[in-house]
């Protein structure tokens, strides 16, 4: 047990990751006296798992390099200056590349998976410019957005956009520039990179635009010891259910008029499903979905199934998967038989804004948590909560994130993983819920404490 006083004495590390990473080079702060020999960057970051960046260190100024999988496949480079000291010579990167002063203390995100990255940094005050507002789940971005503390974007007078933009530092962006933001856009691939643990190590990305690398290196570590002993567990089991990532797409006037159903072979979703001791279905031996015109070819594909994770955007209910896939309740389905029918949008905001594409893509070990409980759920404690993945066929409701959600108001408090810790997990005790809240909390204790005992 950790005492009270205990944690109080902890809580300057708790609430501030700068705490734990200040020494005798203090990167928070701009630098006064220039000294050519002075490494700025005590605390640099080791690419351990993500394969779409990497991070190159000199002494005032870092290379942050993203490659992009989009067809054409290309590379970027970020190149990330300690403010109070020179900017290297443009002439010595490739044309287009981005020159960012860190730490950032402005910043815009026009979509909203970087948001969860930068609230697990502590650093949800530099966010001050948020696009597509009406979709983003974070409970205390909606308190800012209510609060004037976080301005939407302004999507009808292009101008006022314009002068939005100017007034940040840097716009965090999932797919391209806006004009007249080139120089200052950073465009992030962390929903590209294939594997879980991938993802979560965009942690160590976003860091760097905040001189937060070893804060950000000890939460990645964190999740990474969580997520590997959930999998211990759950591999050790010896039978393996089948699971299959699946979609309606409704006719409209993108496709012809004609509906179609997929089976996703996306590889983050293979590894967690293998992670989480099933077998992993999809329908095809290639990389390409598995898609189908013909609903009955696409039922006789998915006989041997017996875990769905319905990917549809629309059709919330168990009645509406029944609709949209063709079926009866009473069809001779394995998945509908074990009651194992399962979607992605169990954290919602009131616009049913999904937080599956914000918290879900870093905090992979409560991702690796949800995918268990569908399909090893004795092996956690009984009657955990859910948090993205929600059972429709026994009637599991949404849980709807509003701004009265925010537990914390202060805007440089960092997010908690939602995840149980898993060294620390008793199977079938009672009272879960109120376990997974005191484990989020030591997970995040233990992770920015790691920090500040390194100095």
């Amino acid at each position: 047990m950790i005492s009270l006083g205990a944690l109080l004495l902890l809580a300057p590390f708790v609430f501030s990751p700068v705490a734990a990473q200040q020494g005798a080079i203090n990167s928070q702060d701009c630098v006064q006296n220039y000294d050519a020999n002075v490494d700025y960057f005590p605390s640099k970051i080791h690419v351990d798992d993500a394969a779409l960046f990497k991070v190159h260190y000199e002494k005032n100024y870092k290379v942050v390099t993203v490659v992009s999988t989009v067809p054409p496949v290309s590379t970027k480079d970020y190149i990330l200056t300690q403010c109070g000291t020179p900017v290297p010579d443009a002439s010595k990167f490739a044309n287009g590349s981005v020159f960012v002063s860190v730490p950032v203390t402005n910043a815009a995100t026009i979509a909203t998976t970087p948001i969860a990255f930068i609230e697990m940094l502590g650093r949800r005050n530099t966010l001050k410019l948020a696009d597509t507002e009406n979709l983003v789940s974070s409970p205390c971005v909606q308190y800012g957005l209510e609060n004037n503390q976080v301005i939407g974007l302004e999507d009808k007078n292009l101008t006022l956009r314009a002068e939005q933009f100017a007034s940040v530092d840097v716009v965090f962006s999932s797919y391209g520039a806006e004009k007249g933001t080139e120089n200052k856009t950073v465009i992030t691939s962390e929903v590209l990179d294939p594997g879980p643990l991938n993802r979560a190590e965009w942690l160590e990305f976003y860091s760097t635009f905040f001189n937060l690398e070893e804060s950000a290196q000890n939460l990645t570590a964190t999740i990474n010891n969580n997520y590997n002993c959930f999998k211990k567990s759950a591999i050790a089991q010896t039978t393996k259910p089948v699971i299959a990532w699946t979609s309606y797409i409704a006719p409209s006037a993108y496709n012809k008029n004609t509906a179609s159903w997929t089976i996703s072979p996306a590889p983050y979703k293979q590894i967690l499903s293998t992670d989480a001791g099933a077998t992993f279905f999809n329908g095809t031996s290639t990389a390409t979905p598995a898609t189908f015109e013909d609903s009955a070819a696409f039922l006789e594909t998915i006989k041997p199934v017996d875990i769905i994770i319905d990917e549809t955007m629309s059709g919330a209910a168990m009645s509406d998967f029944l609709t949209n896939y063709n079926l009866t309740a009473d069809a001779d389905f394995k998945f509908l038989k074990n009651k194992a029918v399962y979607r992605q949008d169990g954290l919602v905001n009131p616009n049913d804004g999904r937080e599956w594409f914000g918290s879900a893509v870093v905090q992979n070990d409560a991702v690796l948590q949800d995918v268990i409980r569908a399909v090893h759920p004795q092996i956690l404690p009984a009657d955990v909560p859910y948090n993205w993945i929600r059972n429709i066929a026994k009637n599991e409701a949404k849980q709807v994130l509003t701004a009265a959600n925010c537990t914390a108001k202060d805007a440089s408090t960092p997010v908690v993983d939602r995840a149980l810790v898993c060294s620390n997990m008793k199977v079938s005790q009672p009272s879960a819920a109120s376990k997974s809240v005191m484990a989020g909390t030591l997970s995040a204790i233990l992770g920015l404490l790691a920090a500040a005992m390194a100095l």
